[in-house]
C-alpha cells in the first residue's frame, strides 16, 4: 500500500512529472495522427488500385494481343473460383477535340461496359450514368418518404430556391469586393478575407449546380410514380448497367441525326477537359458532354511493325474518375469492337484462304467471394493452370507470351512505393519518439537523487530492495500510461475531426492550406481509425515509460539505507 501511496504523492507535489507526460501524450498523438493518416492514404490507394482491374489479370507480353480470348473466357468460367471476366483492348492514340482545337496523347481502352463493371469498378466510375444520379438521390433523402414523382420533383424545387437564394448573398458579397491597396499584415489578412468570400462564393455556385442537376433527375421519374424510401430512389435513378450509347438528347447538340457521331467514348476525368477547386469539386462546362471527339490509334501487327493510323468520330457521353491519377489522366474508353477494328485485332480472312482469330489485350477476371489475398492468390493459381492447358491446344496462343497476375502484382511497383513511405515516416517519428525514454531517465534520476533521505527512511523501516525498485518502476508506469491516455483521446479526436481541422482552422483562420485537393487524387484526408494500431501505439508508450524508470529504479533499489538517511 505504501508504495502506490508514495507514487501518488510524488505525481501530486512534484510538478517536474508534467514533463515527461507531456512527452508522452506528445509522441503518442503524433504517432497515431501520422500513422492513421498514411494508413487510410495507402488503404485508398489500394482500394483504387484494386478496384481499377480484375483481381487476376491475363496479359500477352506482344502488344498485338493473343487470339482466342472468347474460348479462353468460356473455359475459364468454369472454374468455381471465377465469378466474372471481361476482354480489354488496349492501346496508345491521339485524342482530338475540334471544337476546342486541342488535341492530346491518350491511352485508348476497348471496354464491354457492362462486362467490365462485374470485374471492375468501371460503372461506379461514372459520373452521369452513377455518382450523379446516386448524388441525387443522396440529397433528397431527408425528403418525407413516401412520395410521388411529382412530390419529389417539388420538394427538389424547394431545395433549388434555397440553394438560389444562398448564392445569390454570396454573388452580392463577391460585388462588393473592393481592391486591397498596400502592404503589411493587415493587407494580407484583408485579402485572404477576400480569397474566402471567393471561396465561399463558388462552394455556393457549385451547391447551385448540383442541386439543379438533381432536379433534372428527378423531372424524369413518372409524375404518379410512388417512391417508398430513398433507397428505392437511388435503386430507380442509377441504371443498371453503364453504356456507351449515347442518350437521346444528344442529338440537340448536332444539326441532324447524320451529323451525330454514331459512338460515345467515356474520358478521364483529369484529362484536362475540367477544373477541379481547392474542394476537390470538379466543375464541368456544359458544353464538353456530348462534344465530338476524333480517336486516333496506329495498330500494331503481329510482326512488331507499325501499321496505318485509323481515326474514328465519337462523342463525349460521360467521364471516370478511377481515383489512379495516371489512369484519369490518360485514358479514353471506347467500344470495345470499334476499338478492335481500328487495332487491326478484328477476326481477319487471310489470302491463303484461313481465318485469323480475333485478339485482344488483356482478360480481367474478378474471382469469387472471399476476397482475402491468400484466396486471390489460390485463384491466379488455378487460372494460370487452366491458360496453360487452354494454350496448348490452341496454335499461336504459347508464342504470345500469356502471363497470369493478381491486381497487387500489377501495381506492386506503385503500392509498395506508397507503403514504404508510410513505413519510413512512422520509423522516423518512432525513432524522434525515443525521447521519451531520455525524458522519463532524467526526470527520475532528479526525484531519486531528491528522494535520497526518504529512500533510506524506507529500508530503515524495513522496505526491502525490490520494494523500493518497484516504487519508481510504477511510478515511470503511471506518468507512461497517463500519457498515453491522453495521446489517444487527442490523436483519435485529431484524425476523426482532421478536415474540419484543416478547413475551418487552418486555411479559414491562418490561410495554411496542407492538404491541395488540386493534387491529391482524394477529396478528403484519411480519418479512419485502426483500434488495434492505437493500442499497439498506446503500449509501446506504457513500455517506453518502463524502461525509462528502469535504470533509475535499480540505483533507488541499490542505495544504502545508512548513506542515504546521511544525504544531504
Amino acid at each position: 500500500m505504501y508504495k502506490l501511496f508514495l507514487c501518488f504523492r510524488y505525481l501530486t507535489r512534484k510538478g517536474i512529472v508534467i514533463f515527461p507526460i507531456l512527452a508522452v501524450w506528445l509522441c503518442v498523438s503524433m504517432l497515431i495522427v501520422v500513422y492513421s493518416i498514411m494508413t487510410g492514404f495507402v488503404d485508398r490507394v489500394r482500394d483504387a488500385g484494386k478496384e481499377l482491374m480484375g483481381d487476376v489479370v491475363i496479359q500477352s507480353t506482344l502488344a498485338a494481343g493473343f487470339p482466342h480470348y472468347a474460348g479462353l473466357q468460356k473455359s475459364l468460367a468454369k472454374l468455381p473460383c471465377v465469378a466474372a471476366s471481361a476482354p480489354v483492348i488496349s492501346t496508345y492514340g491521339i485524342m482530338n477535340l475540334p471544337e476546342y482545337q486541342t488535341s492530346a496523347e491518350v491511352q485508348v481502352l476497348g471496354i464491354k461496359p457492362a462486362m467490365q463493371s462485374k470485374v471492375s469498378s468501371f460503372g461506379k466510375s461514372l459520373f452521369w450514368q452513377y455518382r450523379a444520379p446516386l448524388d441525387a438521390a443522396r440529397d433528397l433523402r431527408d425528403a418525407a418518404f413516401p412520395l410521388t414523382g411529382k412530390e419529389l420533383a417539388d420538394y427538389a424545387r424547394t431545395k433549388l430556391k434555397t440553394a438560389l437564394v444562398i448564392y445569390r448573398r454570396h454573388e452580392k458579397e463577391i460585388r462588393k469586393l473592393k481592391p486591397i491597396k498596400g502592404h503589411g499584415w493587415i493587407a494580407d489578412i484583408q485579402r485572404h478575407w477576400q480569397v474566402i468570400a471567393r471561396e465561399d462564393y463558388r462552394q455556393a455556385e457549385y451547391h447551385l449546380n448540383r442541386v439543379f442537376r438533381d432536379l433534372r433527375f428527378v423531372e424524369k421519374l413518372a409524375p404518379n410514380a410512388v417512391i417508398e424510401n430513398d433507397a428505392a430512389l437511388r435503386k430507380t435513378l442509377v441504371p443498371p448497367a453503364p453504356t456507351f450509347t449515347p442518350p437521346a438528347k444528344a442529338l440537340r447538340d448536332y444539326p441532324d441525326k447524320q451529323a451525330e457521331p454514331k459512338y460515345g467514348c467515356v474520358v478521364g476525368i483529369d484529362i484536362g477537359l475540367y477544373t477541379r477547386d481547392r474542394f476537390g469539386h470538379y466543375h464541368r462546362p456544359p458544353g464538353v458532354r456530348f462534344s465530338p471527339v476524333i480517336l486516333t490509334v496506329v495498330p500494331i501487327t503481329l510482326s512488331s511493325t507499325l501499321a496505318t493510323p485509323q481515326s474514328h468520330r465519337f462523342q463525349i457521353v460521360d467521364d471516370s474518375r478511377t481515383k489512379v491519377f495516371t489512369v484519369d489522366r490518360h485514358t479514353v474508353y471506347a467500344p470495345f469492337h470499334v476499338v478492335q477494328k481500328m487495332a487491326f485485332m478484328q477476326q481477319q480472312d487471310l489470302l491463303s484462304g484461313g481465318v485469323r482469330p480475333a485478339r485482344c489485350s488483356e482478360i480481367e477476371i474478378r474471382v469469387h467471394h472471399d476476397q482475402r489475398q491468400s484466396a486471390v492468390n489460390a485463384a491466379r493459381d488455378q487460372i494460370a493452370a487452366a491458360v496453360r492447358r487452354y494454350a496448348l491446344k490452341h496454335p499461336g496462343m504459347e508464342s504470345t507470351g500469356l502471363t497470369v497476375m493478381t491486381w497487387l502484382q500489377e501495381q506492386s511497383q506503385f503500392i509498395a512505393a506508397v507503403d514504404k513511405e508510410r513505413d519510413l515516416i512512422t520509423f522516423l517519428l518512432g525513432m524522434m519518439s525515443l525521447v521519451v525514454i531520455v525524458v522519463i531517465f532524467l526526470i527520475f534520476f532528479m526525484i531519486v537523487r531528491d528522494k535520497t533521505r526518504d529512500i533510506g527512511i524506507i529500508k530503515s523501516i524495513g522496505g526491502s530492495e525490490i520494494g523500493v525498485g518497484s516504487i519508481f518502476v510504477l511510478y515511470g508506469f503511471l506518468i507512461s500510461s497517463a500519457g498515453s491516455l491522453l495521446g489517444v483521446v487527442t490523436g483519435t479526436l485529431f484524425v476523426i475531426h482532421d478536415n474540419w481541422i484543416h478547413d475551418d482552422i487552418l486555411w479559414r483562420i491562418f490561410g495554411i492550406t496542407i492538404w491541395n485537393r488540386r493534387v491529391y487524387i482524394f477529396s478528403r484526408i484519411p480519418n479512419q481509425i485502426n483500434p488495434q494500431t492505437v493500442v499497439t501505439i498506446a503500449a509501446l508508450a506504457v513500455v517506453a515509460g518502463l524502461l525509462g524508470a528502469i535504470i533509475p529504479a535499480l540505483i533507488a533499489a541499490s542505495r544504502d539505507p545508512v548513506h542515504a538517511l546521511r544525504y544531504e
